[in-house]
């Protein structure tokens, strides 16, 4: 029998670090705890009891119905023995066994005795032995039931099919994490308060990135596990690493998606893909999970689909079965899994071809630095194995602004293209730097109300800015020497212009042109959380301690109180006027008048007590 008071005593000498850690793995009312045996009551409540079980596998929950079935404490050894018996885990390995107790032990539901015993917790076999009035499975159920047939290995004849899908669906998570990580430099997308994003952020992105709306949150969450893109003060944002990952080969793209899906899987999770590594991963999957956690089925089979649907967004599998890459990934790492992928990739190509219709065709993957300097200064169309690009005013206009030459875009397109420079693509380049710069924004000091001032020697273009609809949030008014002024600062007027793709240029106090960087980097903040578990620690061991001398009389009292009320079986601690310390198993009825009443086992006798003698108070023995 394990009980309130053996559980009190634990959490007591738990260290306060270990004893945090180990309450925030539980769900518990905080409310009315002013003692350790508030606290055990709380974690041995019928509710905590039920959020800390139902999401338990059937190994975990065979090893805690073994030993409440059991007279006393069992070992590893012997659990393993008993659940081996079982048709429901006839197969389990002692060493999962061991893990799983170590698991219940720390998440309080199984106490650990002596000799390298564990015994349950009177309260968790009360609430599974009640599971079947919750229309949950019986005891009998969970360990008379056995898993699902394994599953026959797709056949090798299948795998070159499944591989070339898996690859192109590779190349296209890659592709569409690149345009997202674009597009957020570009504009960050607000997420919403309660999670996810606006709707208008979808629609854009999923423009952005050529995909269906509901593949943006799928694209999202590959980048976040991946680091590259992070919520800071509410919007989503590319990260410093965001960068370096574009300018990387696409295998290496590839294989920081699939080691951030693979670091995300939770333990449980991995190793049932790993047994299952060359076996499809659809229907049977969700049904050998709803075996496996047979009182929570429809969440445990929706954190599989979670983790299976962006590993098919991502090529681990085609179809639902497992690609050659997919295998290797859960098999032996991303390494493994890398190579096998790479092997399907078509090479990178580092020419296109400069066509006269001023567009711009890729016969294959650009590599990543060609790629990246070319959208600088040309839109892209398509995006695919052979991508179209094309160039315009305003892109070069863009790239001009951040900082490219005429002669430098000159050079570059020559160097990449298999078609020369075409003449109207070099009158374009032409025009455009001789139109670039006819419109500049330069900061305004001092005059109340107003930061910032647009001019031009093209009066006639500046009256076109000034009625511009698509420039009215920036209040734009004549001011002094023919100049518009807004009171918006100089930056957020520039980019509102330049996104209207006037010819833009910002400056300095002086009149210097100034190249300005968009695109902002996430800097997330870690979120100081209220840590309810450590201040109820605390505040646990300052009562003790303000109690003082005390503690020792108030722990006893509520020993012997908590006792009285379950009639527990209790050893009593009694100092002898020879100077020696008897033990007394009893089972106490009363405690008043400075005494303590119960029946002595052992002699079958009723003892009166005087509490002055009793020394401690320890739970019984199991027998």
């Amino acid at each position: 029998m394990t009980t309130t008071l053996a559980l009190a005593a634990r959490l007591r000498g738990m260290d306060d670090a270990v004893l945090t850690e180990t309450l925030r793995r539980r769900s518990y009312r905080r409310t009315g705890i002013a003692d350790f045996f508030d606290l055990a009551d709380a974690l041995l409540d019928a509710d905590s009891l039920q959020r800390a079980l139902a999401p338990l596998d059937r190994i975990h929950l065979g090893a805690l119905l073994v030993l409440g079935r059991a007279a006393t404490p069992l070992t590893a050894a012997e659990t393993a023995a008993l659940l081996a018996a079982e048709p429901a885990t006839a197969q389990t390995d002692p060493e999962d066994v061991h893990a799983a107790l170590r698991d219940l032990a720390d998440a309080l539901l199984v106490q650990p005795a002596e000799d390298s015993a564990y015994g349950v917790y009177d309260a968790v076999t009360a609430q599974l032995d009640a599971w079947p009035s919750q229309g949950l499975p019986s005891p009998g159920d969970l360990l008379g039931t056995p898993p699902p047939p394994a599953l026959a290995p797709v056949p090798d004849t299948e795998r070159p099919f499944t591989d070339r899908l898996a690859a192109e669906r590779a190349f296209e998570s890659v592709t569409a994490v690149s345009e997202l990580l674009a597009e957020l430099g570009r504009e960050g997308a607000r997420r919403l308060q309660k999670g996810g994003l606006a709707l208008p952020a979808v629609k854009r992105l999923a423009e952005a990135l050529s995909v269906e709306a509901d593949v943006v949150p799928v694209a999202v969450s590959a980048a976040e596990r991946a680091g590259l893109v992070a919520v800071d003060d509410g919007m989503w944002l590319p990260t410093e690493t965001a960068s370096a990952w574009s300018h990387s080969p696409t295998p290496a793209r590839w294989r920081a998606l699939a080691a951030a899906w693979l670091d995300a899987l939770p333990a449980d999770l991995r190793a049932l893909l790993t047994l299952r590594s060359r076996a499809a991963w659809g229907d049977s999957l969700r049904e050998h999970v709803a075996w496996l956690y047979p009182a929570a089925v429809e969440e445990a089979q929706e954190r599989v689909d979670a983790h299976t649907r962006l590993a098919e967004w991502l090529g681990v599998t085609a179809h639902q079965a497992p690609s050659s890459a997919g295998t290797a990934l859960v098999e032996e790492g991303t390494d493994a899994a890398t190579t096998a992928m790479a092997a399907q990739y078509p090479a990178e190509v580092d020419r296109v071809y400069l066509q006269h219709d001023l567009t711009i065709v890729s016969p294959g993957p650009l590599a990543p630095e060609i790629e990246s300097r070319l959208r600088g200064m040309a839109e892209v169309e398509s995006r695919a194995l052979a991508s179209t690009f094309r160039i315009s005013a305003a892109s070069v206009d863009r790239a001009l602004t951040a900082g490219e030459t005429a002669d430098g875009i000159r050079e570059f397109l020559a160097a990449i293209s298999l078609t020369g420079l075409p003449q109207p693509v070099d009158y374009l380049i032409q025009d455009a730097a001789e139109r670039h710069g006819r419109v500049r924004v330069h900061e305004v000091a001092g005059a109340e109300g107003v930061r910032s001032a647009v001019r031009s020697e093209d009066r006639t273009l500046l009256r076109t800015i000034q009625v511009d609809q698509a420039l009215g949030s920036l209040r734009l008014a004549p001011g002094a020497d023919g100049e518009l002024v807004s009171r918006f600062p100089r930056d957020v007027v520039f980019w509102a212009l330049s996104d209207a793709r006037y010819p833009v240029v910002a400056e300095d106090a002086e009149g210097n042109e100034v190249t300005l960087r968009r695109q902002r980097i996430a800097h997330p903040s870690a979120a100081s959380e209220h840590d309810r578990d450590a201040e109820l620690v605390a505040r646990l061991r300052q009562a003790e301690a303000d109690a003082g001398d005390d503690t020792g009389e108030r722990w006893l009292a509520r020993q012997l109180d908590l006792a009285v009320r379950a009639r527990q079986p209790i050893v009593i601690e009694v100092a002898m006027p020879d100077g020696r310390v008897v033990d007394y198993l009893l089972e106490p009825t009363g405690v008043g008048g400075g005494r303590l009443r119960g029946r002595d086992r052992a002699a079958d006798i009723e003892r009166t007590l005087p509490l002055s003698s009793v020394r401690g108070v320890r739970p019984a023995p199991e027998s």
